[in-house]
This record gives C-alpha cells, structure tokens and sequence, in this order.
C-alpha cells in the first residue's frame, strides 16, 4: 500500500505561472500585522480569482508569490494561452491594489510573473493527501520571475513558440539565472492579439475531400432554389472541418461570380471557450453584415435605416427588440425574458435573415459548435426547424461526440462524419509540402498522423521550428537536416492530452496500460496485465474515438488498435519512469521488457478472434513505446479540496524504460 500510494503520479506536460510582488518588505516594514494581512490577503484573493476563472490550479502560495499550474490534474488544448491570459489578468487587478498602496501609504508596489512550459511529474509528489508538481519546469519559472523587472511578466521560449500567434512579445534575449549553467531566451509579453496571426504557411492542398465538397454543393444548389439546408460536418479535432468549410465557400463565391450569379452572402461565426456571452453566434455576424458599428452614437439610427433598405413596412416596431438583441447604445433592458419574448425576437431575427437571403443566397456558417452557449444553440435549433422557403444554407461544424442542436423536421438536414485520410491521401500532404523528402520521414510522419491533416502539418511545423525544414532562396521548403527522431509537438501533446483528461478515471487507466503493449493490443493481453474492470473499459476508448476495433483481418496483433499514433505517444509518455523491471516481470513474466531470459515467440495463441501479443526484451536504453513493461495499478487516495481545485484520483504506475517526451 505504502508503495503503491509513492508511486500515485504521472508525467505531465503544463504550463507554470509563477508571481510575485514586489514592495512586500517595504510594506511589513510599515504596517502593522494585521493590517499587512488583510491587505495581502485582497491582493492574492483577487490572483487567485483571476487564476481560478481559467482554469488554473494554484498550487501554493510562497510568502509574497503565488504559483500557478496550467495543464494538470486537467489539461486544456490552450493551457500556455490560458496562462498568459491570467498573467495579463493578474497584471490589471493587481494595477488597481498598487494604486491606492501609493495614494493612501505612498508605498510602490509591483508585481512581476514568469511563465514556462515543459515536462513535469504530477501527483502526491510530496505528500499522500496534497496534488502537486515537482520537476526542473517549476524551477525555471520560478528562476524566470525573479528575474522579471516589476510590472511585465516573462516567458520561455517553449512558451513563446506555442503563443506567438494569440499574442504579442518584446525579444528580452539570453536571461541569467540562478542555479542555470546557460542562460535562456525570454520574451516580455506585450498584449493579445486582436486578430489570430498567421502559422507557418504549408500551403498543404485539400486532399481526399471531394466526395463531401460534391455534398456540400448539391446543398447548396438545393438552397439557392429556396429549400432551406441544413448540413452538420462532425469529425475529430484537426481532422479538416474548418479547411473543408473554407474551400467550400471559396467555391461557391467563385463559381457563382464566374457563372453572372449572384454570390452568397456568408455569415460566418466562430465559437469560442473563453469570453463569449450569449447569442454570440448571431450577435456578431449581423453587426458585420448589417455595416453597425455597436459602439456608435447613431448605432440604432443606422439600424432603422438598414431595416428600411431590407424592406421591412415598419420598422419602427422591429427596430428596438433587434436593437436590444444586438446590444446597442441606448437600448432598452429587456424587462422580461418569456417564452413569449423570446419568440417574439427570434422571429425578428428569421425575418432578418429571409430579408437577407430574398436578394442573395444566404450561407450561414457556425464553426466549433460544440463550444456554442446555450442561446446560441436555442436560437439555431428555432431557425433551422422553421421550415420556410427561403434559400438560405446553414453550414455547421463541431466535433464528433457533441449535443449540438436537434435535428430539424422541416427542413432538409444532412451529417457528414469527416474520415481520416488513407495513408496515400496524407502521403500527398507531405509530399506537396516538402517535394523532396525522404520516404523514411514521410512514412514516419504519416504512420504517426493516422490520416489526420492537423497532425500532419504540425509534424512537419515541429520541423520546422528544430531547423530540420527551412525555405530556400525561392521560398519553397527543403530538408536541411536529417531528423533523428519525430518528438511530439506540443500542439499535439495539448489536443490528445486534454481529450484523454475527459475520460473516467477508470478509462484514462486503462489507456495508459494499452500505450504499453502497444500501437495494438488483444483483449486477451489487456486482462491479464489490468484486470476485467480495466480491460472492460475499452469500450469507453472506443466511444472516445481514441481506440478502434480492427478488421476481421488485422487483428493477428490484436483485436484493438489506437486510432492515432500519437495518442498512444501521449498516454504513453504520461507515465512515469521506473526502472524495478525485475519486480514488474513478478507481476506479468509475459510483459517484462527489460529482463534478458528469454521470452515466448511472439506469435501467441488467438482466443475469441484476439491474439496475445507477447513483448520482446529491451535492446537498449530507449525502446519503443510497443515493448515497454506494464503499469503497476496504484490504490487511490483522497485529495485535499481546497481552492486549488484538487482531483481525487491517483494514477496508474508505470514499470518502463525511458521514452522519448515531447518538446
């Protein structure tokens, strides 16, 4: 028990805030405790606040620092984001506090924060009832902060790389720091963004989607003639929605333009996890199509007249519910929110709509719908069950597994399921990126995509950035250098980890074991290492689309396989390492890796269709992810609940050499 409680931890890959004040001595100098502490206490209460609002998890407060983590118990697909987006938000409410510490007590105070992201261990890692974490990560950005100057906030350039686009930087250069041999390259953070920067342009073409742009087009078609579409695309994240939507509407405006037609006009909507309020979905595409600036003095003025050109008889009466709904200047508060209200409004804004669509085709776009608020999706689900003819196309997309709105019946409605690319398909995304590259890294980089293109490009962004792919005098991209392994992008680390942090505890275990014996595994095998309840989850795996079932063909290796590569990479690298091979081969003989007696063949004995797959000894130092040792179950322990918003679950227990880890 003692041991299996030592080893409740896993690796992790986060992003850690640390911030400290500066003035705090000057400050107990002159007040008296208890004064100090109120005063400090507001001061990190409103931190903390700022930390807690995006999901940040505050490990402990050091004196006059707070220390923040970003990506552990929980991992989010943008925790670097979400942690610059706290420091910015630290810096504004910690702004008000300095201020009226000069005003009232004529005391500076300042407040500087480090931010770096990187590898650490994650769990009791200093005591059985506290989570925490423990590794050189938590030590740079400590070192980081102290050499922060008071107001900026500082970050690595691991951080930096994972959120040049969302924000902007001032180059600090090489920072000395203690207990560093090298110094490290920091970047000051300046602001966010208000449009997304660009990434590395691949110019990788659409492959493999045809069949579904012909949908998309019959659609269309059917809409231009008044038959109101409705057409969902689902799939996983990265497998090509938004790429498959962007090449759409570049068809259909240039074909319509082409043909003497009129184009569509194209109401687009991008949902977002973080600081969206209601209706967002329609709020912001009628202010851009309707040419209303909300922060005007005239906003409704303009309103009543665009009203007007649209041919509403009086709109007078139209004019201030959509004035309420739109939020603008001078607007009357809505007194009541009634089913009644309500649909009164959205009738107004149908009416909008069938008024824009009447001169052109209208295309209505909802991207990420399974971010949507809960008005937004009310709104949608009243406008597509409408049923009316008007030739309007709303075009949605999220991902595989969302509510999303109920299925209209009386309107047309279609679902297109986004497959992952055949090996081919993704073979010519690299091949069109970099003309010249071997077929080794070719092969490598499409058998660890699993036919999904974001994970294509950014393997070969990943490349990029180690200075492996660089353009030449022309612009095109060459190989530079030869790759000597294809580590995990961040990018992917944060898609896969965060997907895999949503399973129940007893699946995100049984995933772990699974990336142990391999890209593929019987059920037979998964038994014997974890167990009945373990091996019985994998039909959660499934349901995830983590893991698939093979073929009646494919399963000589096993009945199961990870969808992706990667994944396996990820839950992989989650554990940790240890090296007692001896005691895990006590355990399970069958899986011991590292022991040098010899093993049974590999070929095993089918039983129910699935084949017991039997492990090879380690050749050396770093083996491959498919011939490393089980997991040791750890016994769960309670978590202390506190601010810090702590999980209650340990981990499984890795027995395994070291593996390559994402940078």
């Amino acid at each position: 028990m003692e041991e299996a409680v030592r080893y409740g931890q896993e690796r992790r890959l986060v992003s850690v805030l640390f911030a400290d004040f500066v003035g705090f001595t000057t400050l107990a100098e002159e007040l008296d405790a208890e004064v100090l502490q109120e005063l400090v206490s507001g001061i990190f209460e409103d931190l903390a606040e700022q930390a807690v609002a995006h999901d940040g998890t505050i490990e402990k407060f050091i004196g006059d620092a707070i220390f923040v983590i970003f990506g552990a118990p929980i991992a989010h697909e943008d925790d670097p984001q979400r942690a610059l987006r706290t420091a910015l938000a630290m810096h504004r409410v910690f702004g008000e506090h300095a201020a009226r510490a000069k005003k009232e007590r004529g005391i500076e105070l300042g407040l500087r924060i480090g931010v770096h992201t990187g590898i650490v261990v994650a769990g009791n890692v200093r005591s059985v009832a506290e989570y925490g974490v423990m590794g050189d990560t938590v030590n740079t950005a400590a070192r980081l902060q102290e050499a922060t100057p008071p107001g900026e906030t500082y970050v690595t350039q691991s951080t930096f790389r994972l959120t040049n686009r969302e924000f902007t930087f001032r180059e600090v250069g090489p920072v000395e720091m203690r207990g560093k041999e090298r110094p490290v390259l920091a970047y000051a953070l300046t602001g966010e963004r208000s449009d997304i920067r660009v990434a590395i342009e691949l110019n990788a073409p659409l492959v493999g989607r045809w069949m579904e742009l012909s949908r998309l087009d019959l659609a269309y078609q059917s809409a231009r003639v008044g038959r109101t579409e409705v057409v969902l695309i689902a799939g996983e994240p990265g497998i090509g929605k938004s790429r498959l939507v962007s090449e759409f509407i570049g068809l259909v405006t240039a074909d319509d333009g082409a043909a003497g037609n009129d184009e569509p006009r194209v109401l687009r909507w991008t949902f977002s996890r973080v600081n969206q309020r209601s209706y967002a979905g329609f709020i912001e595409p009628l202010l851009v199509e309707l040419r209303i600036d909300p922060t005007a003095a005239d906003a409704r003025d303009r309103l009543t007249e665009r009203l007007t050109e649209l041919g509403f008889a009086n709109p007078g009466v139209t004019g201030p519910v959509l004035a309420q709904f739109l939020h603008l200047p001078g607007a009357e508060e809505t007194t009541s929110e009634s089913e009644e209200w309500k649909r009164g409004m959205y009738l107004i804004i149908f009416d909008v709509l069938g008024a824009l669509a009447r001169t052109r085709p209208l295309l209505y776009v909802l991207e990420d719908l399974h971010y949507a608020d809960s008005a937004s999706l009310d709104l949608l689900s009243f406008l597509a069950a409408r049923g009316a003819r008007v030739p309007l196309l709303i075009l949605l997309a999220q991902r595989i597994g969302a509510g999303g709105p109920p299925r209209p019946s009386r309107t047309n409605f279609t679902q297109m399921v986004l497959e992952p690319l055949t090996d081919e398909e993704a073979a010519r995304i690299v091949e069109s990126t970099l003309e010249w590259a071997p077929a080794e890294l070719r092969d490598r980089i499409v058998a660890r995509a699993g036919g999904n293109p974001f994970f294509i490009e950014e393997s070969i962004r990943a490349l990029v950035d180690s200075g492996a792919i660089a353009r030449d005098e022309k612009g095109d991209w060459v190989l530079r250098e030869r790759a000597a392994a294809l580590d995990v992008p961040a990018t992917l680390h944060a898609v896969v980890a965060a997907r895999i942090d949503r399973l129940p505890p007893l699946a995100k275990e049984g995933i772990q074991l699974a990336s142990v014996i391999g890209q593929r595994f019987g059920d037979r095998v998964l038994r014997a290492a974890g167990g009945d309840r373990l091996a019985d989850a994998v039909d959660v795996l499934i349901a995830a689309d983590l893991v698939v079932e093979g073929a009646p063909g494919e399963r000589r290796e096993g009945r199961y396989r990870f969808k992706h590569a990667v994944t396996q990479e990820v839950a992989y690298n989650t554990l940790l390492v240890r090296r007692h091979r001896d005691r895990a081969g006590e355990r399970d003989p069958r899986l011991l890796s590292g022991s040098r007696a010899p093993l049974p063949p590999r070929r095993g004995a089918r039983e129910g269709g699935d084949l017991l797959v039997e492990s090879r000894p380690a050749r050396d130092e770093h083996p491959r992810p498919r011939r490393s040792p089980p997991l040791r179950r750890a016994s769960r322990r309670p978590v202390r609940e506190a601010r810090r918003r702590r999980p209650s679950g340990g981990g499984a227990v890795p027995r395994r050499p070291r593996a390559p880890l994402p940078r």
